[in-house]
């Protein structure tokens, strides 16, 4: 096919081999991999698949690895290999979480699908990556197809996992991991990361419900040694690591000397850096999106305020910032997440000009709390994203239990914020904005004895009510 051909060639004649690599200051050519199995995530980073799969290759227990990307996440197709034990589900299980604490958070699968049928491949033995989606997709629907969709009975388990049930603690975790995972096989051998879909958001989350639920509260040690639910039950059983810090009532003792570096007040040179890129924000966001504000009014002058918008887009928080005057913004802090924040240098230096705090995965709940505490017992502002993540489909999700905790501690005037088309300027998995309108709705003051008197039984559920009301109900 003639235009295929061209597209092999350069201008120059040169034939696009299709491999990435550099030149160095001596001229040698340094080879990386090849652009057709380089994966780019959610948070930005570049991965080769090559390489992640000869990580994971190393465990005896899987015979094939193929690995792929999905909504912005690592996922394998894994074939394990029948001689290494007589469970293979198991034995493959035990190989991931071995070789995943060697890897970096980024390089890590997040999820798997076993398949007894060799990986497609070429005659020269290369996988064909274009085929291993659908693959991935027929072992994942048959793999859940095959279980019952439902929580084991006591009578089905062990003498040593019913053992663990008598302790209440350990019961009251059990129904909860089977309400809240509805619809998902739960039995003691359960992943919470594969089986569950747990990443380290979801384990803040939870964390927080645990609590509320059982009184004990996990540690990031804890939660480091927790593979499946019965270590989890374990851990709960033994009431964590002792007496663990409130994060609400002695917060400047849960962060340590690194993290409380995100709290020390900028230089003079940073601050001048930091309102020269607000400018630079304020216009290109007016320029670009013709961001518009409503609502403004209700911004209190004379106290300190939360935010708690709706997020669909990366851009959202650059599109609130766009509405703020400096004086209020350098009184403004920002939760934000670390994939994010930590993707590289310069993020991590913006990140720290523009005064936002990193969500810290394996420290429970207790570090993110920290940061919400202090910067409400200083009597700053604060924006805090309650749903925890972008929503996928544009809609309001539930919020999460963390802002409802940091309202119980420290009553502050709370105004609801929906941004709208933001989502449609940066939509998912895209990295530069398109020209698009974005409208800025701010809902009028929520204070503590609204909120109180609100329905629901949680304040986080009368948080997101009010957010309702102030978007029409959306």
């Amino acid at each position: 096919l003639p235009d295929k051909t061209d597209e092999a060639f350069t201008e120059h004649g040169w034939f696009r081999t299709g491999d990435l690599g550099y030149f160095d200051d001596n001229g040698e050519l340094h080879v990386l991999g090849r652009l057709s199995t380089l994966i780019k995530t959610e948070s930005g980073e570049k991965i080769q698949t090559e390489d992640v799969e000869a990580a994971y290759a190393e465990e005896s227990a899987i015979r094939e690895i193929g690995v792929l990307g999905e909504k912005g996440k690592l996922v394998a197709l894994i074939v394990p290999d029948r001689a290494s034990s007589d469970d293979g589900k198991d034995a493959v299980r035990k190989a991931i979480e071995t070789a995943s604490k060697r890897l970096p958070s980024h390089q890590r699968i997040s999820d798997y699908a076993i398949t007894p049928d060799a990986l497609p491949r070429t005659r020269l033995g290369k996988i064909r990556r274009h085929r291993l989606a659908e693959r991935y997709k027929e072992a994942k629907e048959g793999g859940e197809k095959a279980a019952a969709a439902q929580p084991m009975s006591v009578e089905e388990m062990s003498g040593e996992d019913r053992a663990l049930l008598e302790d209440s603690s350990a019961q009251s975790v059990w129904e909860l991991l089977a309400k809240r995972y509805r619809g998902k096989r739960l039995t003691p051998d359960t992943s919470p990361q594969f089986d569950l879909g747990i990443d380290s958001l979801e384990w803040l989350n939870l964390t927080l419900e645990i609590g509320e639920s059982s009184g004990v509260e996990l540690s990031e040690e804890a939660i480091a040694r927790i593979e499946t639910v019965r270590d989890l039950l374990r851990e709960v059983t033994e009431g964590g690591e002792g007496e663990a810090l409130d994060p609400l009532k002695n917060p400047d003792e849960v962060l340590d000397e690194k993290q409380k570096q995100w709290l020390e007040p900028l230089g003079p040179v940073a601050a001048g850096m930091a309102r020269f890129l607000y400018a630079v924000n304020r216009v290109l966001m007016h320029l670009l999106c013709r961001v518009r504000g409503e609502g403004l009014e209700y911004l209190p002058q004379d106290r300190q305020w939360v935010l708690t918008p709706n997020h669909v887009s990366y851009l959202d928080p650059f599109a609130i910032a766009a509405l703020l005057d400096w004086s209020q913004l350098r009184n403004t802090y920002w939760a934000g997440w670390t994939g994010i924040i930590f993707v590289n240098p310069l993020m991590r230096f913006l990140s720290r000009l523009g005064k936002i705090l990193p969500v810290e995965p394996m420290r429970a709940a207790r570090s993110s709390l920290a940061f919400g505490a202090i910067i409400l017992k200083k009597k700053k502002n604060l924006v805090w994203f309650p749903e925890g993540e972008r929503s996928p489909s544009g809609k309001l999700q539930e919020f999460k239990p963390g802002i409802g905790m940091l309202l119980d501690h420290f009553p502050t005037s709370v105004i609801p914020v929906f941004v709208h088309g933001t989502r449609e300027a940066l939509p998912p998995g895209k990295f530069f904005p398109r020209p698009h309108a974005i409208r800025v709705v701010l809902g009028k003051p929520v204070d503590a004895g609204e909120l109180k008197r609100g329905g629901g039984d949680k304040k986080t559920s009368r948080v997101r009510q009010f957010s309702q009301r102030g978007n029409g109900g959306a």
